[in-house]
């Protein structure tokens, strides 16, 4: 191959012989929802393993506070506006941080988590975390979305519930309106220092989004899509 048609390969710009290709799925005739996954919004704190560089997970640049989305490894920076699809309720089994961390799978119930922690090896080293999990669509600045779910447990339940509630004043289908995710500092009982996130109202939906929004919803509901199994790190606080 010429090294012209390498740079040519590599280019992020859309060739003008591929500009009416896009709809094309030719080469994934075979991918099925189960080999699919919804990538998770992550939120930096200051010792995720984003942010250290003998990490396979580092992301050059990402600071405490940021955002980001854990397949593409995009940041968003210190807020991200999202439109909220689907709520649902999930029961992570998480390791104990200071014995090493681990994720232990997410869980319909809680009987079913707590199965799952007393067949692991150490149970008691492993605790169920019940986590409030956000199926949104990212709002990109051209106005295209992509969905994503954010898994929000321990203090940032309280910011989910806060979130529902806004969302139901609101009135209307949950996906009518965009909100921005912003993280903030905080401060835990123990009086260590971490970020939180806050959610705010923007402004209606276009009628693209909401139409891509229906179409994600029903995947969602009917279970043909879920949320990355995968987290970077663990975030408890």
């Amino acid at each position: 191959m010429s090294s012209k048609a390498v740079a040519t390969a590599k280019s992020d710009q859309l060739p003008a012989f591929l500009a009416d290709k896009m709809t094309d799925t030719r080469g994934s005739e075979e991918i099925g929802t189960n080999d699919l996954t919804i990538p998770r919004i992550e939120l930096v704190q200051s010792l995720s393993a984003c942010r250290k560089k003998n990490d396979p997970a580092y992301i050059p640049g990402i600071e405490e506070g940021m955002l980001y989305n854990n397949v593409t490894r995009e940041m968003y920076g210190e807020s991200v506006d999202v439109v909220p699809v689907y709520f649902r309720k999930e029961y992570l089994l998480w390791r104990d941080q200071d014995l090493g961390g681990g994720f232990g799978g997410s869980h319909q119930s809680m009987a079913e988590a707590e199965q799952a922690r007393l067949a692991q090896e150490k149970p008691e080293e492993w605790e169920v975390v019940d986590t409030a999990q956000q199926f949104v669509l990212v709002v990109k600045e051209d106005g295209s979305a992509e969905e994503a779910v954010m898994s929000m447990a321990k203090s940032k339940a309280k910011v989910s519930r806060n979130w529902n509630s806004l969302i139901r004043i609101n009135g209307g289908p949950r996906f009518s309106r965009v909100y921005r995710l912003s993280g903030v500092s905080d401060q835990n009982p123990a009086g260590q220092d971490y970020f939180n996130l806050a959610v705010s109202n923007v402004g209606f939906v276009t009628e693209e989004v909401f139409s891509q929004a229906e179409h994600i919803y029903d995947l969602i509901k009917s279970g043909q899509a879920s949320a990355d199994s995968s987290f970077d790190g663990v975030d408890t606080m």
